[in-house]
């Protein structure tokens, strides 16, 4: 008589399968947690050039000022939709000349540790990012 063949997986076999996802995983999750980072920043800067857009309309009908000017419902915060990461304001100089735009990242958020912290955006076109002030540093804030 011989001995029933018992199958499954041993140990050995179980604790490779578990080493490799271990590893799939230390590599996965840090490009997942820059991928999401790096949407973030994109929604805020097309958030910008939204508000940016309409500053222009509210000079165009002020007769080239923007005296008195708000932004628009819907654009003090981005993104519009979902966990809210930047708060977004504008400041409009004594003469009504210029403006410059805001964004904020919200304390406690997940861009409040952010290296770029907050961007700025002027009437001018000229952009700021707090944490990065030029080089590599400020085109991944603004361009990538």
């Amino acid at each position: 008589m011989t001995a029933p063949r018992q199958s499954g997986f041993t140990l050995i076999e179980l604790m490779i399968t578990v080493a490799v996802v271990a590893i799939l995983a230390a590599i996965a999750i840090p490009s997942y947690s820059d991928y999401v980072t790096r949407s973030r920043r994109n929604d805020v800067r097309i958030s910008l050039a939204q508000s940016a857009q309409w500053m222009e309309r509210v000079r165009a009908e002020n007769r080239g000022s923007y005296t008195g000017a708000v932004l628009q419902a819907g654009t003090t915060v981005s993104p519009a939709r979902g966990t809210v990461m930047y708060d977004i304001a504008v400041a409009v100089d004594a003469t009504g000349a210029t403006y410059q735009l805001t964004a904020t990242p919200r304390v406690g958020s997940a861009m409040g540790s952010d290296v770029c912290g907050t961007y700025t955006l002027a009437s001018d076109g000229q952009r700021t990012a707090a944490g990065a002030s030029s080089g590599d540093a400020f085109e991944k804030c603004w361009n990538r």
